[in-house]
């Protein structure tokens, strides 16, 4: 009982500079499960703050409420240019300057974000089409570039391993943005005030990240601006990268809202939200396989190759079920978010998902670009896909609307992923096998009919019965074994903690307050 009362607190709790260093495979195995847990919270949140908002808004309403956001994400992410992610190693590596680092990235993003803010007020009458409500939703939306400040500060928690305080906020955000969506579905609400209700809460976040990070950290302001000129050195590519992707990830809203109708952007945003939720899904599968191979990379290539290997199979585990449940039941999936007048987001919503499994391989390339030195290259493949996506939108969106972006989306997602993926087998000299993986498309298939059989019976009994089956079927061909999650896990422990190598395999790690745990 005593422990259940300390759990808030061990969960909460901000760390300290240099925990990340001390960190041994228990702890960081705890803290990709709090960040599944989080996600796992907010995530079914935001679908139903998503079905909230397109029922309140209707297709007109919701697609431009979509296009607005988007179109302000594509400024927002002026205001990082990768130094969030420079930031956060460097604070994990130097503990002893790691409050030198917190002020370098705060003066940064702080300074980012009045520029990107003035740039987006300018840009919104200009480059956004719509009508007189549309373009003050874009204003009041844009208040909300001032908030990445706050948020970029979680940087030092995560450096310190400590999701579960950073993540808080996030949930509590799930948790208030709920309560306006519902109160908005009762009383009736415009895109206008769904801004001001979202400006509003976004300052109440930023409020208390800002109060967490001065009670647990210290932000030196004057020793960060020193280091602005190393970080943006470091920080360039990735920052070119991340605004290249920001663009085809964002684009697509507003184009079909300048290319289209109102009504069409609405049908592709009720789908691409359905999308938005799984993308933390490989990342936190990456973020189990990164540790070990950044450890062992330059001393032990074969092993890179077999954990890059069996990456590459989980990508499939985790990518094919969801896009087999939305090739079966995206009507109903759809009928019961959004109701009879989304119904044309059906279509959509099965082709996004695709784009999905590419997403999934395209992590995976991600996280091998910083550790193979090709960071220029995840520049360059991304150029190439956010002017690929420009030009597919423009031919295909006046013919095809909603549907035509998606597929546009698809191409350029495989685009990418075929870029970058392909580079970093080259350099890893790592020929992709396929067995495993072929095996997955063959489950996923099997799960695919079983669903379209059972669809008569209801959305809950279709998609209970596909996940039986899609269970059944990865451990009777022994695509997932327990003794290989197993082992993964002891590896990733004796990375962190070389003593735990040679523990027996069924030790357990001695109980008590060991800073590691």
């Amino acid at each position: 009982m005593a422990s259940l009362r300390e759990l808030p607190r061990r969960l909460l709790h901000g760390g300290a500079a240099g925990d990340a260093g001390a960190a041994g495979g228990r702890h960081i195995a705890s803290n990709v499960v709090v960040q599944l847990i989080a996600r796992g919270i907010s995530m079914p949140i935001s679908i139903v703050t998503v079905s909230l908002a397109a029922r309140t808004l209707d297709p007109d309403g919701f697609g431009v409420w979509t296009a607005v956001g988007a179109f302000v994400g594509i400024f927002a992410v002026l205001t990082d240019l990768g130094f969030t992610t420079v930031a956060m190693q460097k604070m994990a590596a130097e503990p002893e300057r790691e409050s030198a680092w917190l002020g370098a990235l705060a003066g940064a993003r702080m300074a980012l974000s009045l520029v990107a803010l003035a740039v987006c007020a300018v840009a919104i009458p200009l480059f956004l089409d719509g009508d007189g409500q549309a373009h003050l939703a874009a204003w009041v939306m844009s208040l909300t570039i001032l908030a990445t400040g706050a948020n970029a500060l979680m940087a030092v928690f995560n450096s310190r391993l400590r999701a579960g305080l950073a993540l808080s906020f996030s949930v509590l955000q799930s948790f208030i943005w709920l309560g306006v969506c519902v109160v908005f579905y009762v009383v009736g609400a415009d895109v206008v005030d769904f801004a001001i209700a979202y400006v509003a809460m976004l300052c109440v976040i930023a409020g208390l990240q800002i109060r967490a990070t001065r009670r647990h950290a210290h932000i030196a302001w004057r020793a960060g601006r020193a280091l602005w000129g190393e970080m943006f050195k470091i920080a360039l590519p990735l920052g070119i990268a991340s605004v290249l992707i920001s663009v085809y990830y964002q684009i697509d809203a507003v184009l079909l809202l300048q290319l289209a109708d109102a009504e069409e952007a609405g049908i592709y945003g009720a789908a691409y939200r359905f999308l938005a939720p799984l993308l933390f899904i490989p990342a936190a599968v990456m973020s189990s396989f990164f540790p070990v191979l950044s450890a062992v990379q330059a001393r032990d290539p074969d092993r890179v190759r077999r954990l890059v290997q069996l990456a590459a199979d989980y990508m499939a585990v985790i990518s094919l079920p969801v896009l087999a449940v939305t090739i079966a039941l995206s009507d109903q999936i759809i009928d019961l978010l959004y109701g009879a007048e989304f119904a044309a987001s059906a279509e959509v919503l099965p082709v996004l998902m695709l784009a999905f499994v590419s997403i999934c391989y395209g992590t995976l390339a991600g996280f091998l670009a910083p550790l193979l030195n090709l960071h220029w290259r995840l520049a360059i493949y991304s150029g190439i896909g956010a002017a690929a996506n420009v030009a597919l939108n423009i031919v295909l969106i006046p013919r095809y609307g909603a549907l035509g972006s998606a597929w546009a989306t698809v191409a350029t997602e495989v685009l990418t992923m075929a870029l970058m993926l392909g580079t970093a087998l080259v350099a890893l000299r790592l020929p992709i096998g396929p067995w495993r993986i072929a095996r997955v498309v063959a489950v996923a298939a099997a799960m695919t009919g079983a669903m379209v059989a059972a669809a008569p019976l209801g959305l809950f009994p279709a998609g209970a019965l596909g996940g039986l089956v899609y269970a059944a079927g990865l451990f009777a061909l022994r695509i997932v074994t327990p003794d290989e999650l197993r082992a993964l896990r002891r590896e990733k422990a004796a990375v962190e903690d070389p003593a735990a190598a040679d523990a027996p395999a069924g030790a357990d790690a001695p109980a008590g307050d060991d800073p590691r745990a």
